[in-house]
């Protein structure tokens, strides 16, 4: 009886480990509505830092260009911050505990790869010089604004990427 037992609760253990988990949950299905706001407190976040690093460009700019001692200390912490935002919101657009909508699903997939090359390209221009960040002209520019423009389009919110995130 005992040996029965022991057998029983070996294989039980066995079963235990061998698969008999629970399945994967399906993916949240989200609303157009849902979506949208998902979508706005992941770029919203970023749009505000571009902003920083843009405030913080031209005033590298000026000095380089006044012949200044150019402290790139600024700059790079706000290149540093951009890579962590943009890296961290694109990983929040490709969750896959959520579903898109379909109308939106290709756009806020572009959307977050451009977050992702822009996380990498951050990285990439704060290891450069003052000179060199002051003359670096940053790419992918018009893929980034017609992915974003795609995405609004798709899940109803407005044009304009301001205009977008003042009313989250």
């Amino acid at each position: 009886m005992r040996a029965r037992f022991l057998l029983g609760a070996a294989v039980v253990a066995v079963l235990a480990l061998t698969g008999c988990s629970a399945p994967e949950p399906e993916p949240e299905e989200l609303t157009v509505s849902a979506a949208g706001a998902r979508y706005l407190d992941a770029v919203c976040p970023v749009n505000q830092v571009w902003d920083n690093v843009d405030a913080a460009l031209d005033r590298l700019r000026l000095a380089v260009a006044r012949g200044d001692s150019a402290d790139t200390g600024p700059i790079i912490v706000e290149l540093e911050t951009l890579q962590k935002s943009s890296a961290a919101a694109a990983e929040r657009l490709t969750d896959p505990a959520v579903a898109w909508p379909d109308k939106a699903e290709a756009a806020v997939a572009a959307v977050a790869e451009t977050l992702e090359a822009d996380a990498q390209q951050a990285a990439e221009v704060a290891g450069l010089d003052a000179d060199a960040i002051a003359g670096y002209s940053w790419e992918g520019g018009g893929t980034i604004a017609g992915a974003a423009a795609d995405t609004r389009a798709a899940l109803g919110l407005p044009a304009d990427a301001g205009a977008a995130c003042a009313e989250r």
